[in-house]
């Protein structure tokens, strides 16, 4: 009986204090809701210039340039990152981001023809600001911070030793680029500066131009590119808008204190990253406005007149271009002659040809440009100066006596 009195005012005697490790542990966020990181890491892209492997060499076929399989892996860049991040609850956040990353693309990376024939390629410094939303859907384990052991020698910190956090982010932002590109087709192998060079003939003629109103030639494409002609003097701009989104992983070497691994995509509303996105310009024309240089770098007439053959059934040959050649299936890739389709035999038809003359397909303006980073950070949370904080869904202040 002494001995059941005895527990029972333990138990009365440690209550308050069990109540306020509980509610300790429960708001311990609004202690450390500040924190901080630094990161460094790799950066791609998602463009018209370079990319993966070709559409038929690929295994996932059209759906090789739609998303991460169209990245060039050896165009790989470097990019730091910069957050600051406030805890509005115990699993969301709200998070600021800087970045400086490169990204680049290069058509001889890619075994695509189209795309090698027309020998482009850019790099890009990207300087980026965001604002994110963060939700913590596993929070990370800190564990014991001395790794203390009882009498048995068991650990009495986190049961889980490894502790990782897992999270979801996604919002909106804002960066610059300022595309360059190497002349590797005379050879001279100059840096250029593409965007004052306006290599699609951006703001040198008006939109009602009949220039934009051709669509012989589009590769099966329905564009219509008067909609993507800049008014006269105009060009894109250098600012542009990204929502990024992404996920990352937490593991913290005690409370205050961590690392964490993030990939993070960034959609953009910008189809210039690369410079490239409509057809090539008449080459006499922009001579006349930019020079030389800019025709050179612009592409035109530089590479080879390429011509796909299909084979067809006993309905005759489909309608050069149109979607039921485009659909038929290409039997070959070959330089344009004569002789080519003789070697074929009977029953093949030209559907469609790509080259690099004025008026023909340089990119895809429907297709908008994305980047994407994937960092290694260093995090730090900041205790709090004030000695209070309030207790959630009351009116009043709780004062805990610790060394915060």
């Amino acid at each position: 009986m002494k001995k059941l009195i005895y527990i029972l005012l333990l138990v009365f005697a440690l209550s308050p204090f069990l109540v306020e490790a509980q509610f300790y542990n429960r708001n311990i966020y609004r202690t450390q809701r500040n924190e901080i990181s630094f990161g460094l890491g790799a950066s791609s892209c998602l463009t018209d210039v370079g990319g993966g492997k070709s559409i038929d060499d690929s295994f996932f076929k059209d759906y090789a340039r739609a998303f991460l399989f169209d990245i060039n892996t050896d165009q790989t860049q470097y990019a730091f990152s910069f957050s600051y991040k406030y805890f509005l609850k115990s699993k969301l956040a709200f998070r600021v981001n800087l970045a400086y990353a490169k990204v680049a693309g290069d058509d001889q990376s890619t075994t695509d023809p189209s795309r090698a024939n027309r020998n482009l390629n850019f790099q890009t410094t990207i300087i980026e600001g965001s604002t994110v939303l963060e939700w913590n859907i596993v929070t990370e384990k800190t564990g014991n911070r001395y790794n203390l052991k009882n009498k048995y020698n068991k650990s009495i910190g986190a049961r889980n030793p490894l502790g990782f956090g897992f999270y979801i982010f996604g919002g909106i932002g804002g960066f610059f680029f300022d595309p360059y590109g190497i002349d590797n087709i005379s050879g001279a192998m100059v840096k250029h500066q593409l965007r004052p060079m306006r290599t699609e003939g951006q703001g040198l003629l008006s939109p009602n131009d009949p220039f934009y109103s051709k669509l012989e030639n589009t590769g099966g494409l329905d564009i219509d590119y008067s909609k993507y002609a800049f008014e006269l003097g105009k060009s894109y701009s250098s600012f542009a808008v990204c929502v990024p989104v992404g996920f990352g992983f937490r593991k913290s070497f005690h409370s205050m204190a961590g690392i964490k691994l993030e990939a993070g995509f960034r959609f953009t509303n910008t189809d210039y990253i690369d410079d490239v996105s409509t057809r090539y310009f008449d080459p006499h024309l922009l001579e006349s406005y930019k020079g030389k240089d800019a025709v050179t770098m612009s592409g035109v007439n530089s590479g080879n007149t390429y011509v796909a053959y299909v084979k067809y059934g006993d309905s005759g040959p489909p309608p050069v271009g149109s979607d039921e050649a485009l659909s038929a299936g290409i039997a070959d890739h070959s330089p344009a002659g004569p002789e080519i389709t003789s070697s074929m035999g009977e029953g093949v038809t030209k559907v469609y040809f790509w080259n690099t003359s004025p008026g023909q397909i340089r990119g895809n303006p429907k297709d908008l440009d994305s980047y994407m980073f994937l960092t290694l950070s260093a995090y730090k949370k900041f205790k709090n100066t004030q000695k209070s904080f309030k207790v959630a869904n009351s009116g009043f202040k709780r004062k805990i006596k610790a060394s915060f």
